[in-house]
């Protein structure tokens, strides 16, 4: 009994150990900057084979995006913390987020901004299609710029 019950703890602690190390945390939010009455910040930038593709914030849209193995390509998935204050203006539209690599290539996503002051605070991932290990620099949102460094 007490060998299974080591075993079920061991087995749960290299679980718990395995999801956290597939995760690559920030190291502190970046400095928040205000677009169009959303106050933004940088949440974390993950890595990984398989992602979400909803829009912001998130709703109804459940696409994914799968590397297929072997690709030389991985999701880069960048967590904007967003909270709308009181200036905020819904008639006005924002760009979907451009991201950059260190060698000055523009990354594109699919995903978009929809219906931005409904909650009051919330977390959006936009995913990215980038080289394994690229080095990235900044986000760009319209014309303001959040830097990602130590990202």
């Amino acid at each position: 009994m007490i060998r299974r019950v080591t075993f079920l703890m061991c087995a749960l602690t290299m679980g718990v150990l395995f999801a956290a190390s597939s995760v690559v945390p920030a190291f502190g939010q970046s400095a928040a900057q205000t677009i169009n009455g959303l106050e933004m910040s940088i949440g974390s930038v993950t890595r990984a084979d398989n992602v979400s593709l909803g829009d912001c914030p998130p709703g109804a849209n459940i696409v994914r995006g799968v590397i297929r193995p072997g690709d030389t390509r991985e999701y880069a998935t960048v967590t904007i913390d967003v909270k709308v204050t009181p200036s905020f203006d819904a008639s006005a539209i924002l760009t979907p987020p451009t991201l950059q690599d260190d060698a000055g290539t523009t990354f594109r996503t699919a995903q978009a901004f929809t219906d931005m002051g409904s909650p009051e605070t919330y977390s959006c991932g936009f995913s990215f299609r980038v080289p394994k290990g690229a080095a990235l620099t900044t986000l760009t949102i319209g014309e303001t710029t959040f830097d990602l460094a130590g990202k």
